[in-house]
C-alpha cells in the first residue's frame, strides 16, 4: 500500500487534488443548504441539458477517436475502450433526445426512458475507466478486431429494440411527484461504487506511464462517483442536484479526453519528435567522425545479447553494410577464430566484471572472402542498470592484418637464419665479448666429441692451447678496441691448435681456422670453426719433402704458384692457374705479383718476410684476371727450397662466391636488425599510442618515440589538432634539406580534414631500402591517424556518459565518482563547499507553461551556473530541478557570496511565451562545508538537504547553510 499511499499523496495535494476538494466541497455546500429549483421552466433547464449533454456527446467522441487513431492496431484492451466510449456517446445521444419536450423517436419521449439511457451512457463510460485501469492485459494486436466491434454494434443495437420496443415492460425508475425510485438509487450507487473502484485501480496502473495521465483519469472516475451521488439526491429533473450532476459529468469527459489525447496522440508524437531530432543529430556527428576512416564501431547490448556494428565495422571486412549478425552467439559460433574463442571472451568477462578498466584484444575474424582477418579492439563500458550491472558496452575495431603480416614474415625469416644456422656443414657458435658460449649449432658437439658442451658455461679461450692462449687474447683484445663502425666491416681470422682432442685423432693435436664477424645485437659475434687439420698435414709434409713438389704441384685442381719473394716474379704456375688467370702457361710465367694481385707491393713484401721466417701463412687478397675481372681468393704460402733457391709456395682458393654470400649475409642481418628495430619501436609506440586516455598526450610520446623509430634520417612532423590550444611541429635528426637525395610526405588525413604532414630525409642504400622508408612513413602516419581518431571517439563516448543530455552540466555518475576524492583531500586549509540547489515553484511552472518552457529554464540555469562560477568549480544536475555546486578551495562565506551572485543574475533572467513572460524565477539552496562537517558524501548531501528545506519553510528564493543560520546576500 505504499505505492498507493505515495500517489494519493501527489494526487490529493497537487493541481488535480485542488480541483477534487472543490467539486466535493460545492456537492456537500448544496446538500446543506434548502432545497431550490435552478431552472423554474422546464424550456430553460431542457436548454442547460441539451448543451450539457451535447457537449458530452462530443467529447466522448473525440476520445474514442483520440484512441483508435493513436495505434496502426490496436490491442484488444484499446479496441473495447474506444468502442465502450463510442456506446457512451451513443447511449448520452439518445439519452439527450429522450428527454420530455424533445421530439420523440420511435416512441414517446418519457423521464424514465431517458434515465434508462443516461445509465446504459454511464455504465458505457465507467466500464472503459475500468477496462483502461488493467495492466495485465496484453499489449498484442486483436486477434478479432471486427468479431468485437460487431458485439458491442449488436450490444447497442440490441439495447436499443428493449427500449424503445419493450418500454412498458422496464422497470420504473421515477415517479412523478414522489421522485427516484429505490432500484434508480441502487444504480446510482453501483455506478458510484464502480467509479471509485476504478479510480484505484488507474491510481496504481503501470500502464500509464506518465503520472499525469493517471492522476486526471482517477480524477474523471472519482467526479463520475460525485456525479451518480448526486442523482441519487436530486428529486425533481430541474433541481440543484441534477444540475450539479450534469456538470460533473461534463467535467468528468474533458478530463478523460484530454488523458486520452495526452497520452495517446500528443505525448508520442512528441516523444517521437524527440528522439527523431536527437538520433539525426547523433548520427550526424557520428558519421563526421567515422566516414572515410579505418575504424569501426560497435555496440553491444549485454541484456539482449546483441551486436551493432557500424558501416565502417562492415566494410573493413569487406561486408556490405547491415550484413552481419546482430546475434552475439552467431559471432562466437561462426565467426571468431576458434583458437582465439576462449581469449577474446575471457578479456571481455574481465572487463566487463570490473578486473580491468578498458578492454582491448587482438583476435582473428572471419572476413566476407571467408578468410581470417586480424582485428583489434577497443571497448570500455557505458551503462549500468540500477543494481550497477553493465548493460552496454561500446567500443572500436582497426584493421591490424598488415601488421600481424609483417611480423610473421620477420618471425620466417628468423626461422629460415634459425634453420640455416642449425644445418650448415661448418661450426657455428654466437659468443659474447668474454667467450662464454650463448648458442651453437650441432656441427661443433661432432667437431668436440666426445667433450661435452654445457652453454652459457662453456668459454671458448679454454679451447686454445696453451702455448698460443696468450697471445691469442691479446690479438682478440686488439680487435676489439677498433672503431665499431671499423669492427663491424672486419672478421677476426686466426689458425688455432685447440687442447681439445677430436675422438679420430687420438694424440694429435686439432687444427682449426676461426672466424669471429660481429652480430647486429650488442656485445655477441658469430664464430665460425672450420677443421684444417688435413691442410697443415698437407702443408707440413710439402715443407718436409720438397722432392714431391713436381707432383703435388701439377695434381689436383687447386691453383698452385710458385712465387719469388724477393722480385715477386712468377716463376711457376700449374695448368689449373692458368685456367684460372685466363693467360697461357709461357704468359703467366713471365707475370709479377703485382700485374696479379691487388694488395700493395710493401704489404706483399712484408707476407713473404714473413712466410720465410714462419715457413708458412695465410691471407685473402684479390686478384686480376685476364680479362680484368677482380675475384676474391684465400692464398695459403709456405717456404720451399727448390734447387737451392727459396721459393714462397702459393695455393690460391677462389672464395669470391663465398665473400659474396658472406657480405650478402651481412647485409642481410644488418637489413634484419634494422627492420626488426624499426619493428619493435613502431609496435611499441602503437601499443603506447593505443593505451592513451587523451589526445594531448600524444605530443610528448611522439617527441621521445619518433626518433628512435626512425635513426638516421631527418625528419619533421606537423600536426594541427582541433582539441590542442596550437600547432605542434616535431622535428629530429637536424634540418631538412633543400634539395635532399630522398624526401618522401605522407599527410594525415581523415574525413573532416587534414591532421597535419610528416616529412622524412634520408639516404637510402638501394631501392629496397627506399621502399622501407616509405612504407615506414605510411604506417606510421596511419597509426597516428587512427590513434587521433580512436582518441576522440573515446573522448566523446566518455563525455556522452558523463554529461547531463539537456544542461550540458555534469550529471550524477561524475559527481559520485569526483566528489568523494576531493572531500577526503579537504581540509581547514583548502576547504570545500558542496550546495545544492532546487528551483521554487517549479511544478507549478510545469504545469502552466508545460514541460518545454521548464526545460529551458534548467538549461538557463545550467548556463548561469558556468557563467558565474569558476572553471575549477563542479556544476552537476543532480536529478530534475535539483542541481548540487562543489565548490573546491572555498569556504562557505565565499560560496555563500558566489552562489548570490548566481541567484541575483537567474532572478533578471527572462523568457517569452506568446504574449506573456516569464520572469524573478528563483531557487532555495543549502550550503554545507568540508572538512568542518565532515566527509562523508551521502552525509554531507543530507546535511544540505535539510538546509535546502529550511530555505523553502523561510520563504523560498535564499541561501541557508547546514547550521539553520541564515545566510543573507
Amino acid at each position: 500500500m505504499a505505492t498507493l499511499k505515495t500517489a494519493l499523496k501527489h494526487l490529493l495535494t497537487g493541481p488535480m487534488g485542488s480541483l477534487f476538494w472543490v467539486l466535493l466541497g460545492l456537492m456537500l455546500l448544496l446538500a446543506l443548504l434548502p432545497g431550490t429549483q435552478a431552472f423554474g421552466l422546464s424550456q430553460n433547464y431542457l436548454g442547460f441539458h441539451s448543451l450539457v449533454e451535447l457537449t458530452c456527446v462530443i467529447v466522448a467522441v473525440l476520445s474514442a477517436l483520440a484512441i483508435f487513431n493513436s495505434y496502426k492496431t490496436l490491442s484488444t484492451q484499446y479496441l473495447c475502450v474506444g468502442s465502450l466510449l463510442a456506446l457512451s456517446a451513443l447511449m448520452d445521444a439518445l439519452h439527450l433526445l429522450s428527454m420530455p419536450g424533445m421530439p420523440a423517436i420511435f416512441s414517446p419521449n418519457t423521464l424514465d426512458k431517458a434515465i434508462y439511457f443516461w445509465l446504459l451512457g454511464r455504465l458505457s463510460a465507467i466500464s472503459a475507466l475500468l477496462l483502461l485501469s488493467l495492466s495485465h492485459l496484453s499489449d498484442k494486436p486483436s486477434r478479432f478486431p471486427h468479431l468485437i466491434l460487431t458485439l458491442f454494434t449488436a450490444t447497442g443495437v440490441l439495447t436499443l429494440v428493449a427500449i424503445f420496443g419493450y418500454a412498458q415492460q422496464i422497470p420504473v425508475l421515477y415517479m412523478p411527484g414522489k421522485g427516484l425510485t429505490l432500484l434508480k438509487i441502487l444504480l446510482e450507487w453501483g455506478l458510484a461504487g464502480m467509479s471509485v473502484l476504478a479510480g484505484i485501480i488507474l491510481l496504481r496502473s503501470s500502464r500509464l506511464r506518465q503520472r499525469r495521465d493517471r492522476e486526471m483519469l482517477t480524477l474523471a472516475a472519482w467526479v463520475t462517483a460525485l456525479a451518480e451521488i448526486c442523482f441519487t439526491l436530486y428529486a425533481s429533473a430541474n433541481d440543484e442536484f441534477n444540475i450539479l450532476g450534469h456538470i460533473y459529468k461534463a467535467v468528468s469527459y474533458v478530463l478523460i479526453f484530454r488523458a486520452l489525447f495526452l497520452s495517446h496522440l500528443r505525448y508520442p508524437w512528441k516523444a517521437l519528435n524527440e528522439t527523431r531530432t536527437r538520433l539525426a543529430e547523433q548520427e550526424q556527428r557520428w558519421n563526421l567522425a567515422l566516414t572515410g576512416s579505418d575504424t569501426g564501431v560497435w555496440d553491444m547490448n549485454l541484456v539482449t545479447d546483441e551486436l551493432f556494428a557500424s558501416p565502417q565495422f562492415h566494410q573493413i571486412l569487406g561486408y556490405r553494410n547491415g550484413a552481419l549478425p546482430r546475434d552475439v552467439q552467431a559471432w562466437r559460433d561462426r565467426l571468431f577464430h576458434p583458437d582465439d574463442l576462449d581469449h577474446v571472451m575471457a578479456s571481455l568477462d574481465d572487463h566487463i566484471f570490473g578486473r580491468s578498466a578498458h578492454w582491448r584484444c587482438e583476435y582473428r575474424f572471419l572476413d566476407a572472402h571467408n578468410r581470417w582477418r586480424w582485428l583489434l579492439a577497443n571497448g570500455q563500458v557505458m551503462a549500468f542498470d540500477e543494481d550497477q550491472q553493465p548493460t552496454r558496452i561500446v567500443g572500436t575495431v582497426i584493421d591490424i592484418q598488415t601488421r600481424r603480416e609483417q611480423e610473421q614474415r620477420l618471425a620466417n625469416t628468423r626461422q629460415r637464419l634459425q634453420t640455416l644456422f642449425d644445418t650448415t656443414p661448418t661450426s657455428m657458435l654466437v659468443v659474447d665479448a668474454q667467450g662464454t658460449i650463448h648458442q651453437h649449432n650441432p656441427m661443433l658437439e661432432q667437431l668436440l666429441a666426445p667433450h661435452e658442451l654445457v652453454t652459457g658455461q662453456e668459454n671458448i679461450w679454454q679451447w686454445v692451447s696453451a702455448e698460443e692462449h696468450a697471445d691469442t687474447l691479446q690479438h682478440w683484445h686488439e680487435w676489439q678496441q677498433q672503431d665499431a663502425t671499423q669492427r663491424r666491416e672486419s672478421t677476426w681470422h686466426r689458425e688455432l691448435r685447440m687442447s681439445i682432442f677430436s675422438h679420430d685423432r687420438t694424440g694429435q693435436p686439432l687444427w682449426t681456422e676461426w672466424v669471429i664477424a660481429p652480430l647486429p645485437e650488442d656485445n655477441l659475434y658469430l664464430l665460425l670453426i672450420e677443421d684444417i687439420s688435413a691442410r697443415k698435414q698437407a702443408t707440413e709434409l710439402l715443407v718436409e719433402n720438397a722432392s714431391l713438389y713436381r707432383s703435388t704441384f701439377e695434381s689436383g685442381n687447386a691453383i698452385k704458384l710458385l712465387v719469388d719473394p724477393e722480385s715477386g716474379a712468377i716463376v711457376d704456375a700449374n695448368s689449373a692457374a692458368s685456367d684460372y688467370y685466363g693467360y697461357s702457361p709461357e704468359v703467366l710465367k713471365t707475370l709479377v705479383m703485382k700485374d696479379v694481385s691487388l694488395t700493395p707491393m710493401e704489404t706483399r713484401q712484408q707476407r713473404a718476410r714473413q712466410t720465410l721466417v714462419q715457413q708458412e701463412g695465410h691471407f685473402e687478397t684479390r686478384h686480376r684476371m685476364a680479362d680484368a675481372t677482380i675475384r676474391d681468393v684465400e692464398v695459403f704460402v709456405a717456404s720451399v727450397v727448390i734447387g737451392g733457391k727459396t721459393l714462397i709456395y702459393e695455393m690460391v682458393h677462389d672464395i669470391t662466391a663465398r665473400k659474396e654470400a658472406e657480405q650478402g649475409m651481412v647485409l642481410l642481418n644488418q637489413r634484419l636488425a634494422r627492420d626488426g628495430l624499426y619493428r619493435q619501436y613502431l609496435n611499441e609506440l602503437s601499443t603506447r599510442l593505443f593505451e592513451l586516455n587523451d589526445i594531448a598526450s600524444v605530443i610528448p610520446l611522439l617527441e621521445e618515440c619518433l626518433p628512435r623509430c626512425f635513426p638516421d634520417t631527418r625528419g619533421e612532423l606537423a600536426l594541427r589538432i582541433e582539441e590542442l590550444d596550437q600547432a605542434h611541429c616535431l622535428a629530429w635528426g637536424g634540418a631538412l634539406c633543400a634539395q635532399p637525395t630522398f624526401e618522401y610526405r605522407q599527410r594525415l588525413t581523415t574525413s573532416t580534414g587534414a591532421l597535419g604532414r610528416m616529412t622524412l630525409q634520408a639516404e637510402p642504400l638501394d631501392d629496397e631500402d627506399r621502399h622501407r622508408l616509405e612504407r615506414m612513413t605510411d604506417e606510421t602516419a596511419r597509426i597516428l591517424t587512427l590513434t587521433l581518431i580512436n582518441l576522440r571517439l573515446r573522448n566523446q563516448l566518455t563525455d556522452h556518459a558523463y554529461r547531463d543530455a539537456l544542461t550540458g552540466l555534469y550529471n550524477r555518475r561524475y559527481l559520485n565518482e569526483t566528489l568523494p576524492g576531493l572531500l577526503e583531500s579537504a581540509s581547514d586549509e583548502t576547504p570545500v563547499a558542496l550546495a545544492l540547489l532546487d528551483l521554487d515553484h517549479f511544478k507549478r511552472l510545469n504545469d502552466t507553461w508545460g514541460h518545454d518552457a521548464g526545460d529551458q529554464v534548467l538549461v538557463a540555469l545550467g548556463e548561469i551556473l558556468t557563467q558565474r562560477l569558476r572553471a575549477t568549480d563542479i556544476s552537476c544536475r543532480y536529478g530534475g530541478e535539483e542541481f548540487i555546486v562543489v565548490l573546491p578551495g572555498a569556504s562557505a562565506s565565499i560560496a555563500l557570496m558566489r552562489l548570490n551572485e548566481v541567484l541575483e543574475q537567474f532572478g533578471q533572467w527572462s523568457m517569452q511565451i506568446g504574449d506573456e513572460r516569464i520572469s524573478h524565477l528563483t531557487f532555495s539552496a543549502g550550503l554545507i562545508d568540508a572538512p568542518r562537517q565532515g566527509r562523508d558524501m551521502s552525509t554531507l548531501i543530507e546535511m544540505a538537504d535539510q538546509a535546502l528545506y529550511s530555505a523553502k519553510h523561510a520563504g523560498r528564493g535564499r541561501v541557508h547553510s547546514a547550521e539553520h543560520e541564515t545566510l543573507m546576500s
